[in-house]
This record gives C-alpha cells, structure tokens and sequence, in this order.
C-alpha cells in the first residue's frame, strides 16, 4: 500500500491563523497591563472621604456619635486617614479598631467606586445599669458585656442596685453567678411587655435575695432568690395579681409584695 502523505494547511492560512493567536495573547496582556495599571493608580490614592454612620440603638439613641470614632482612627494610625492612599488602608485595621470601642458590637468598613471610606457600626445595646454599694457603676449589654457609661446618652433600663458582687470576666460561663442571674432576669423583663413596663430597679439585699420595685408607686416586691423556673412563675403569679386583683382594690393601698412562697403572692396593705 502506498504511504499517503500528511495534508498540510496551506502557508498563507497557517499565517494568518497564527496572527489572530498571537493577537489574541497581545489583547489579552493589553488588558491585564491597563487592569494592574488601573490597580496600581487606585491604590495609589488618597481616601477622598471619611463617612462613619452609627446604627441607633432600638430607642433611637446611640451611646457613641461619630466624630467620636473619627477621633479613635485618628490616634490609631500614624497619618491622618485622608492623607492615607488606599493601599496603605488596612480594612481589617480598621475594623478592629472601632470594635474595640467600648459601646461598638460590630464594624463594617470599605472603600467604595468614589474613593470614599465607608463605616458602618453598630451599636452594643444596654440591658442592665448596675450602681452597686461597693462603688460599681456600669452597664451590661444583651450579651454580658460590661460597658462604660456614657458621655452623650443615658440608657434607660433597668438598674440593679446594693449588694450586688464585684464584675469578673467570665461570669457569663457560670449560671450560678449573681451577674448572670441579674441579666437572665433583665433578658426575661424585657422579653414581657408588662413587666418591661412595670420593674425599674432589682435591689440585691445582704442575703442575695432580688427585691423589685415599680416605675409607678413605692411599693416593694420580694422575689428571692434566683432560679430560672421558679422565678418566671413567681413572676406570672405577679402579672394575675395586677391584672385582677389591683383593679379592684386599688394598688395605692398596698405597701409591699411577696413572691417567695409557693402558688400565692402576700400583699401586705399600708
């Protein structure tokens, strides 16, 4: 059998289809030059603007204001940030530093089309004011957290008040912690649009027991000590006696009320 011999394209189609490849790689590196160019001029430019919004708490207040935070990034990196170029803004950075603001949950930076720096912060929201008798005075967030007081706003929740134990850290881990007794019981009142409305401050007396006392009137009401279940049916029997009982009688003519024994709330009249 004859050997056949191998067909070839001809020589002006194999040139011209190695100039469309070769034209194809130089688009592309032209394209990958202008993008690294494009790049490079980006960051080589200065933030144009600083916009910091603070998300208010659910009232509509807010613990912390802007120029605060403004304040904070600027005594945290070694140049004004708008003498800055966006290459030398570490997005992390910045994050982390206005979330270790005392009254700051989370931060959200980024730098948008227009060159400016974009903050978004939110907020920790109080739950709790302890004034203790050892001299304490601070806020506990919805998570445990301790915060400061602040300068621009007064939160208004509930205040724990006297013998309550000195702050530690980790009291969160432990359920048997005073601490965290008091903002399991603040997470309930606030959880209860009726007792939200009714309980201003939870005293501690000398022997850890929580005594409650109303926005409205200078009643006294003695809840005992703290246990999870025991304590919201306590607070149950509380709700049915001001909604049926108190009507009728007249809460003005009682001085004080007792949760502590079993099934019954003891109100003791003026």
């Amino acid at each position: 059998m004859a050997n056949r011999k191998s067909k070839k394209a001809p020589f002006g189609l194999r040139l011209l289809t190695g100039i469309r490849t070769y034209g194809w790689i130089g688009v592309a590196l032209a394209v990958a030059v202008l993008a690294i160019s494009a790049i490079g001029s980006r960051e080589a430019a200065h933030v144009a603007t600083i916009a910091p919004v603070v998300l208010p708490l659910p009232d509509g207040e807010a613990l912390v204001v802007e120029d605060e935070l403004l304040d904070l990034l600027a005594a945290s990196f070694t140049k004004p940030m708008n003498e800055l170029t966006l290459g030398d803004i570490d997005i992390e950075r910045v994050e982390e530093v206005l979330e270790g603001q005392a009254f700051v949950a989370d931060a959200d930076a980024f730098v948008d089309d227009d060159e400016q720096l974009n903050i978004i912060v939110t907020q920790r929201v109080p739950l709790l004011r302890v004034i203790a008798e050892n001299g304490q005075n601070y806020y506990l967030d919805e998570d445990g957290v301790r915060m400061p007081l602040s300068e621009t706003y007064t939160a208004r929740v509930p205040v724990a008040s006297g013998n309550v134990v000195l702050w530690s850290d980790d009291f969160m881990d432990h359920e048997d912690h005073q601490l965290r007794q008091l903002v399991d019981l603040a997470h309930y009142l606030r959880k209860d649009e009726f007792l939200n409305a009714l309980v201003e401050q939870i005293y501690v007396n000398s022997k850890g027991e929580f005594v409650l006392a109303p926005k409205v009137g200078d009643q006294v009401i003695y809840l005992g000590r703290y246990h999870e279940i025991k304590t919201q049916e306590r607070l149950r029997r509380l709700k049915t006696f001001y909604r049926e009982g108190l009507p009728y009688e007249g809460w003005r003519k009682y001085k004080s009320f007792d949760l502590r024994f079993s099934d019954q709330v003891v109100a003791k009249k003026r």
